[in-house]
């Protein structure tokens, strides 16, 4: 059975917009599904992805799919309508991010083809509906298919500004790969309110029975904040307001336990309690590197067939002889007092009681974090910290 392997990619994104469409709604939903299924199989490690960049590279192998592997792709991707549609709503809000003013984010494709094979010419042109650079390689030949490796690294690594030089790896292609769909995505934006670098200072981050002694940035300003007897969230702006990123700390320190249950509906019910509050706060510097290998992950959330012999990819050539190898992903963030590159954030809240009225928080436990675009709302990020970085 020949195989295509499907690589995702995803460094920081975010933007703004202002109607939704349902294809964000239904991008957003499959964030927190994978998300939780991730978290669930990492629990002493940080967590980060781009769910978009997962979205957008399996939504292109979805236009090839048909019968029920294109129902189970359809169902895990959270697609509301059918294929037609949600080609055209996902490359449309694609155009809009290309086509917006404020472009803090870039996101882009590429499909790397075996030469000589016939795929349909109708599933190219939907392919170039994403913008999508189309390459021949020849993945037959082991010294071809080395340059077609490091060639397509070479793009990813161009497209991230350097973050991400090896996605693929030699053992992710051989002589039986056919089509390989990549989508990088970088993000980099300056904080609305950056921090001030001599309020820097060591302090500790308890996570799991472990204490850390990692820098923390500190800031007294006027942030939308919530606070429970459960939980305890922030929205940090970015410049301009192009995105935000929301910081949800639990207070019983049950990270896992939040994040096997926090929901898309649950984040979109706290961003509406979220009040101005003047806050004196300190938040951890973040560093995340992380790679995935998601095909179990998507067969435990019900894309099963894609990834067999029974797998029905007749839209891409014709026939009934492709499946999915793999899908790969690969994620970088890193915060400091100016802003963020890639994507990450930590939160823990002590409240305190003072004239004028300020809440003091301490961001010093695991969180999640979600980074999203303003305008359009779509999810671009999110995370689960647990520890700092050690380099």
């Amino acid at each position: 059975m020949k195989k295509i392997i499907f690589l995702i990619f995803s460094l920081y994104l975010i933007t703004n917009i202002n109607s939704k469409a349902q294809i964000v709604e239904n991008n957003n939903e499959f964030a927190f599904e994978i998300f939780k299924q991730i978290s669930a199989s990492d629990t002493l490690e940080n967590v980060f992805l781009s769910p978009f960049s997962i979205s957008t590279a399996l939504s292109m192998a979805y236009d090839g799919a048909a019968g029920n592997t294109a129902k189970e792709m359809r169902k895990v991707l959270r697609f509301t309508k059918d294929q037609k549609f949600s080609h055209n709503e996902f490359t449309g809000l694609l155009k809009y991010y290309r086509n917006s003013k404020q472009q803090v984010f870039k996101t882009v494709n590429a499909a790397f083809a075996q030469e000589k094979y016939n795929f349909l010419q109708s599933y190219l042109n939907l392919l170039k509906n994403y913008d999508a650079i189309i390459k021949t390689v020849d993945f037959r030949d082991a010294q071809k298919r080395e340059i077609a490796r490091r060639e397509m690294n070479k793009w990813v690594s161009e497209n991230t500004e350097k973050k991400i030089e090896e996605l693929i790896d030699k053992n992710s292609i051989d002589d039986l790969t056919r089509l390989v769909l990549i989508n990088a995505i970088y993000f980099k934006a300056d904080w609305k309110y950056k921090f001030d670098e001599t309020q820097t200072r060591q302090m500790i981050f308890q996570s799991k029975k472990r204490q850390y002694i990692t820098a923390f940035m500190h800031m007294r300003e006027n942030m939308s904040f919530y606070q429970s007897d459960k939980i305890v969230a922030i929205a940090l702006p970015y410049a301009d307001d192009v995105a935000t990123l929301y910081v949800i700390m639990p207070v019983d320190e049950n990270i896992d336990g939040l994040a096997s249950s926090f929901s898309y509906k649950d984040f979109v019910s706290l961003k509406s309690e979220l009040k101005s509050t003047k806050l004196d706060f300190f938040i951890p510097k973040i560093k995340i590197e992380s790679r995935y290998k998601l095909k179990d992950v998507l067969i435990k959330m019900g894309m099963v067939e894609a990834f067999t012999s029974k797998a029905n990819f007749k839209k891409m050539n014709g026939r009934s002889d492709l499946m999915i190898d793999d899908v790969i992903h690969q994620a970088f963030i890193e915060t400091d007092e100016n802003g963020t590159e890639a994507a990450a954030a930590t939160a823990v809240v002590v409240r305190e009681k003072s004239a004028p009225q300020i809440i003091y928080v301490n961001f010093n436990k695991p969180f999640i974090f979600v980074i999203q675009e303003n305008n359009k709302g779509s999810i671009l990020f999110i995370g689960k910290f647990i520890k700092p970085f050690q380099e």
